[in-house]
């Protein structure tokens, strides 16, 4: 459960998807799955990136929600591989990053139901912005599997209401992978 430092600064897990970065492709292999295609873009030297993948991502139970939930896909904010959007246009990742608005890291798009063309912002389901503690983060990721964003319970209601089983979950899996 401990990430890699690439040859490009950042971190990264062997479980993080191999893809070709024609997100209509990977959006159709995670629904395909019964997952989520949650698109993280990170950068080299961002404190907030490397949270997430040594602090957030290596905790067990999210580890094992985030592999059992979603299929990832990382992004490099000044990388230069080229990426295919949703609406087929095709650009490197840092130009990708500028046309989506990317302004901080990480920054993460979820998408749990098939596209209808546009851009990835367009079509994403919800965005985490930047880094959050690893109740939050869990939390979130339960209420996007939910499709909260569909129902009338915004996402702090459905947090604090389910804060303490979150709690529980991430203290049972931590003595679980201990024993």
């Amino acid at each position: 459960m401990t990430p890699t430092m690439g040859e490009d600064g950042i971190y990264h897990y062997d479980w993080y998807h191999q893809s070709f970065l024609e997100l209509a492709d990977d959006l159709e292999e995670a629904l395909d799955e019964g997952k989520v295609l949650m698109i993280k873009f990170d950068q080299k030297g961002c404190i907030y990136c490397e949270k997430i993948a040594l602090e957030i991502l290596s905790e067990p139970a999210i580890n094992a929600y985030v592999r059992e939930h979603f299929v990832v896909v990382q992004l490099d904010l000044y990388g230069g591989r080229e990426v295919i959007d949703l609406d087929g246009d095709a650009r490197a990742e840092n130009e990708m990053g500028r046309k989506w608005g990317v302004m901080f890291t990480p920054t993460i798009y979820f998408l749990g139901q098939p596209a209808e063309g546009g851009t990835i912002p367009e079509q994403a389901n919800a965005v985490m912005p930047g880094a959050f503690g690893k109740l939050t983060f869990l939390g979130f990721l339960e209420w996007i599997v939910a499709k909260g964003y569909d129902g009338d319970e915004p996402f702090q209601k459905y947090f604090g209401r389910r804060m303490p089983e979150i709690r529980k979950t991430i203290e049972e899996a931590r003595q679980q992978q201990s024993s």
